[in-house]
């Protein structure tokens, strides 16, 4: 396919006026080195069927595969001029972190292509004076994307981090570290939080930043998709009733290969059930539909997965969270709890959250446990389980047994 003279919505030559129409350049560095190139009549078809399934409609279309670059054609129509390119742009970040995630299904490769000092995508607005050749506008477009895609205006930390991320992803170089959760009556072992822990001698100075930046640049499907993978294949061993929490970013709660079942196959490999896993939503990507949200976690609880609302109080958008999706637990952020037993704020707010999870019958787990006055304190007030470097560290081979010596009597 030509994608400088035929309209890939097929209207007859008839493309959007000038401003409308956007040009987004996408990097395929192994495309067909496995299973070889698509067919070029099969090449339109695959790659439109997934970004229908991805946007859920058809105003981005396949436009060419030049060598290892994938063309696409975004239709802008009722988008305004002054913010189109920034729109693009946002588009395009999204379908190659999509891209990525999806890579072993549609380029035969795992997420994270290979070392490159790239950004991997480019976008660009067909504009100019209507006076002009549309070919001519949509030819300078083009060389304004490819520029992009090529790392213009990097800097060097940029992409020696996005280097590090490819590589990451691509050799699976995370690991999980496990903290224990304890039942505050009686002591026993509840569970896990997973939690992930970069390579020694990343560039990342930890899970933090590792995920910040993925969550900027167009990674955050494929190493959340990584972190729920590797923590669950290297869980320590369960009981039948005990849990694994894993963090997730609620924007993986659209990832197709979620809801395809991908998460049980890799319990069913370990032995476990999805009634023992705990979806912890995060703070790191706030929810802008609750319907939608309320309707996926839905989908997920009659699966038999349980859904935690993590950091409760140390911000709006957790409260929110627990009013409109009426979760199964609520962590209370370690701000609240240390120091409660000195901080009648703190006290009196930590006394709210209890009576209030107590009358929605929903479970309180205290986060951040460091001494054992705070450790009495929320045993006391009725709070469900707890979890801290008191009682239990992250560790690749966690404790299996509350510790002596701190009692809790």
């Amino acid at each position: 396919m030509d994608m400088f003279t035929r309209d890939p919505w097929g209207r007859s030559g008839t493309w959007p006026e000038a401003g409308a129409l956007g040009l987004i350049g996408l990097d395929l560095p192994l495309y067909g080195t496995h299973e070889g190139p698509l067919p070029d009549a099969e090449e339109p078809v695959r790659w439109n069927a997934w970004l229908s399934r991805v946007l859920g409609g058809d105003a981005v279309r396949f436009g060419d595969r030049i060598g290892s670059h994938l063309w696409l054609f975004a239709d802008m129509s009722g988008i305004e001029t002054a913010r189109s390119l920034v729109d693009l742009e946002g588009l395009a970040r999204k379908l190659r972190e999509r891209l990525l995630a999806d890579s072993d299904e549609l380029l035969g490769v795992r997420a994270g292509f290979h070392h490159r000092a790239d950004r991997g995508y480019g976008a660009a607005v067909v504009a100019g004076p209507a006076s002009r050749p549309f070919q001519h506008r949509l030819y300078e477009a083009f060389l304004m994307a490819a520029s992009k895609l090529s790392g213009w205006g990097r800097t060097e930390k940029e992409t020696q981090a996005g280097l590090e991320m490819e590589r990451i992803l691509r050799e699976g170089d995370i690991r999980s570290a496990y903290q224990p959760i304890f039942h505050l009556r009686g002591g026993h072992l509840y569970g896990y939080e997973a939690l992930t822990r970069c390579p020694k001698g990343s560039l990342f100075d930890g899970p933090l930043a590792l995920f910040r930046f993925a969550d900027r640049e167009g990674y955050s499907f494929a190493l959340d998709r990584l972190a729920r993978e590797t923590a669950i294949r290297s869980c320590p061993l369960l009981g039948p009733k005990q849990k694994i929490f894993i963090n997730v970013n609620s924007g993986i709660m659209k990832d197709p290969h979620f809801v395809s079942g991908q998460t049980r196959q890799w319990l069913a490999a370990r032995g476990l059930q999805p009634g023992q896993v705990v979806l912890e939503l995060t703070e790191r990507d706030s929810i802008d539909d609750f319907e939608e949200a309320k309707q996926m976690l839905d989908h997920y609880r009659s699966q038999g997965y349980e859904i935690a609302i993590d950091d409760a109080g140390a911000g709006y958008s957790s409260l929110q969270a627990i009013v409109e999706l009426k979760p199964d637990y609520i962590k209370l952020d370690k701000s609240l709890v240390q120091n409660a037993d000195r901080d009648e704020m703190k006290l009196q707010m930590l006394r709210t959250f209890v009576r209030f999870s107590k009358r929605m019958r929903i479970r309180t787990v205290a986060e951040g446990i460091e001494t054992p006055e705070e450790l009495q304190l929320v045993r006391k007030m009725g709070i469900d389980f707890g979890q801290g470097f008191l009682i239990g560290r992250p560790s690749e081979h966690p404790i299996l047994a509350f510790p002596a010596g701190i009692g809790l009597g």
